[in-house]
């Protein structure tokens, strides 16, 4: 389920209930009465990005195709949201789990367009301050696991795709659940070795 919770009173309140299922990724928008995530209702179904209002009405489904997976969704401030998806079949190379590459669509769900092009996995992106979209990079590198886990940034149209913090190293091994701290260009994320 996806809650939410008053801090004043403690109050949680359920926006979404799945109980068979997952919802997941919720990304507050601009305006603070919006709510773009994704969910799967059964164990057996893709995920989907939806949006809700913060109070809980107007659940809608936004993108809907069969056979692959929609989620971690964020809204840019022109009202598109970008998004990671398994829509261009590949898979892993050293395993059998889908790739996904970061996408656009408008805010209603229509023009879905891909603006990452990487073999392996593109993730959990984040809206910087000057317009860019930091997100995680797996690169499939054949030598170790960690220090392909770098972290990306590309312009909403896709143009401008560089690694953020020039060569990656080998500490810190991975950057995991990166996010960018409000009013400025710092980033907190989880290091991994």
């Amino acid at each position: 389920s996806m809650k939410t919770l008053d801090l004043a009173t403690g109050k949680t309140k359920t926006l979404v209930d799945v109980s068979h299922g997952v919802a997941r990724d919720p990304d507050i928008h601009y305006d603070g009465k919006r709510i773009v995530f994704a969910m799967r209702r059964r164990r057996d179904e893709d995920y989907h990005i939806y949006e809700i209002n913060v109070d809980g009405s107007g659940l809608k489904q936004l993108t809907t195709m069969a056979g692959v997976s929609d989620f971690d969704p964020v809204y840019l401030p022109n009202d598109s949201i970008v998004f990671s998806s398994t829509r261009e079949p590949k898979y892993n190379m050293c395993s059998r789990d889908h790739s996904a590459n970061l996408y656009r669509m408008n805010g209603d769900g229509s023009n879905v367009f891909r603006i990452t092009r990487n073999t392996l996995f593109d993730n959990h992106p984040e809206v910087m301050p000057d317009g860019r979209i930091l997100y995680a990079r797996w690169e499939y590198v054949d030598r170790n696991f960690g220090d392909a886990h770098g972290l990306w940034v590309v312009n909403p149209d896709g143009t401008g795709q560089a690694i953020y913090w020039g060569n990656n190293t080998a500490v810190p091994g991975a950057v995991f659940n990166a996010h960018v701290l409000p009013n400025s260009h710092r980033v907190l994320g989880i290091f991994g070795q």
